[in-house]
């Protein structure tokens, strides 16, 4: 794995990006810094002032860090470039989805940290804040983590899948060993694109839930998904066209982990990371690798040695998980 550790500035290349115009008429083409970068290219951004001294979240310094964290992964010089790098046709009519992860109610997507993605594409793009869409599977897992239910025609909008939406019998997903779960209808029927918002923690049958993991969230049925440490369901389901095609970004919330337990119970260490990339293969591998540091650290085994559903996830062609073809890039921010 190349694994450099660049501040912003130097991250910047000298190039100049031309300024986006007319960003939701809709916007054409990609940016050329955007499109040369290595696809499986995660960035990692440090910074000890995303909590306080009373382990509470700065929402401001959140949003700084969603900013450069962004900037990198383009490569653009404002973040009205980044996001029109990563929304390169975007149009006023469309509707972005926020997928969280918000099953364990003491360690969830923070709303500071998806509250800060949704402003900040909001004012770059001047988008309707009505078209981004944060959603999980039901409004009361979404309100223990602090998220206020908003289905009405102002304001970013927060939904379930279980308040009536339901799932989509038109579109099913064959997970395999003869299993078929369905979409929820917020991702079939309501998104255009999709932001991928999952926390770090590791889990006690997958060894692993992250970005992959996070659309048991998104299906009918996640129960029956978990035998053989998940795998091949993990790896199938991400493989569905309309999960793969309308994810344009994933950003994990890093700021707290667990790294033995999980999914559930309280965070165990406090991470000051916000991670993003477009590969979600190559993004939970190094999400991986930073709770076996600190499993290491504990005296515990790896849990790389028990999760197999990276590896077919990369035999279908979703993402990487060869440490030789991805590149991180680690920033310092504060």
């Amino acid at each position: 794995m190349i694994h450099t550790i660049y501040t912003r500035r130097q991250f910047l290349k000298v190039s100049t990006v031309g300024a986006a115009a007319a960003y939701l008429t809709p916007v054409t083409g990609s940016s050329p810094a955007y499109a040369a970068l290595p696809a499986s290219l995660v960035i990692t951004s440090i910074h000890r002032g995303l909590v306080d001294a009373n382990e509470r979240i700065n929402f401001r310094t959140v949003r700084t860090v969603v900013d450069e964290t962004l900037l990198a992964l383009t490569n653009t010089r404002s973040i009205q470039d980044a996001w029109a790098a990563i929304f390169p046709k975007l149009q006023s009519s469309d509707v972005i989805g926020i997928k969280v992860n918000c099953i364990n109610r003491r360690h969830s997507s923070h709303p500071e940290v998806v509250y800060a993605i949704a402003e900040s594409l909001s004012a770059s793009l001047h988008f309707n804040p009505n078209n981004l869409l944060i959603w999980d599977r039901t409004s009361s897992e979404l309100m223990r983590a602090g998220y206020e239910m908003n289905t009405g025609k102002s304001g970013i909008r927060c939904l379930a899948t279980s308040d009536g939406i339901g799932y989509d019998r038109h579109a099913p997903v064959e997970v395999g060993h003869g299993k078929t779960v369905h979409l929820s209808k917020i991702l079939s029927q309501m998104c255009t694109y999709l932001i991928n918002v999952p926390v770090l923690k590791d889990h006690g049958t997958a060894g692993l839930t992250l970005s992959l993991k996070n659309h048991y969230g998104s299906i009918d049925r996640p129960g029956s998904c978990h035998g053989g440490g998940c795998d091949p369901y993990i790896a199938n389901l991400n493989a569905a066209p309309l999960i793969r095609e309308k994810t344009a970004l994933i950003v994990c919330d890093a700021i707290f982990g667990i790294y033995q337990g999980g999914p559930m119970g309280a965070p165990q260490w406090i991470a000051h990371q916000i991670l993003a990339g477009t590969d979600p293969v190559a993004l939970d591998t190094v999400g991986m690798g930073l709770i076996d540091v600190k499993r290491q650290e504990k005296g515990i085994a790896s849990v790389s040695q028990r999760i197999s559903y990276l590896h077919t996830a990369s035999r279908l062609g979703i993402g990487t998980n060869n440490p030789d073809q991805i590149t991180t890039i680690e920033q310092k921010l504060g």
